[in-house]
């Protein structure tokens, strides 16, 4: 199987990440790849990092 990296910048991002998420989540059975996300926050002074930690943590990434 193919691997998708997705590369995501990322600067205080706290409202659109879930919403990010949740669309690529949905349609990525539509492809036929193992998809990985790579988000870099930029010193984000917003909920960005704990964000990004709960996702990383349902997600059971590691």
């Amino acid at each position: 199987m193919e691997l998708l990296s997705i590369v995501v910048p990322c600067f205080n991002e706290e409202a659109t990440i879930p919403i990010f998420y949740d669309t690529v989540e949905k349609i990525k059975g539509q492809i036929d790849a193992e998809v990985e996300y790579c988000f870099v926050d930029d010193g984000s002074k917003d909920n960005t990092l704990a964000i990004l930690r709960d996702l990383n943590k349902k997600s059971g990434g590691g």
